[in-house]
């Protein structure tokens, strides 16, 4: 069983690529053997040129063909696929990372505070009831101590 994918074969000359949409096996080479030509497109224009035998893309889709994420927003934006191309997850920059980072570090230093601030709270709590029956038991003691 061939996995097909639809990719786009590279043309045109040196520093000036257009490509054609072509169906193609997944472990041909780039521009190597292909099924089908199924369209043209050149990013080089202004706008950009794109040509797609809707057709033809529709049934290699149908019969099972995977598009390359270039091909897939491409067909997205024709309108030939309801599947929406996944966005790809950019790589924060360094000033957002250290900011993000700053904010965790205050974020767990705030909680850390807060835990110290609870526990002193109830150590607090818990002194003035055990110092009181220590100075019962103090001044209890101490008329004894006189006693003697």
């Amino acid at each position: 069983m061939l996995l097909l994918r639809i990719r786009l074969r590279r043309t045109g000359r040196k520093k000036l690529p257009s490509y054609r949409v072509v169906v193609a096996d997944q472990n041909a080479p780039r521009d190597g053997a292909f099924v089908e030509i199924v369209g043209h497109y050149n990013p080089r224009t202004e706008p950009r040129t794109v040509e797609l035998k809707e057709d033809r893309i529709k049934h290699w889709l149908s019969v099972g063909a995977q598009p390359t994420e270039t091909v897939h927003r491409l067909i997205y934006e024709r309108g030939l696929w309801d599947v929406a191309p996944r966005k790809l997850a950019s790589k924060p920059s360094k000033a957002e990372a250290r900011a993000e980072a700053e904010a965790r570090a205050k974020a767990e230093a705030d909680a850390k505070a807060k835990a110290e601030a609870e526990a002193a709270a109830a150590a607090a709590a818990e002194a003035p009831a055990e110092d009181a029956p220590a100075d019962d038991a103090a001044t209890e003691a101490e008329p004894e101590a006189t006693a003697e």
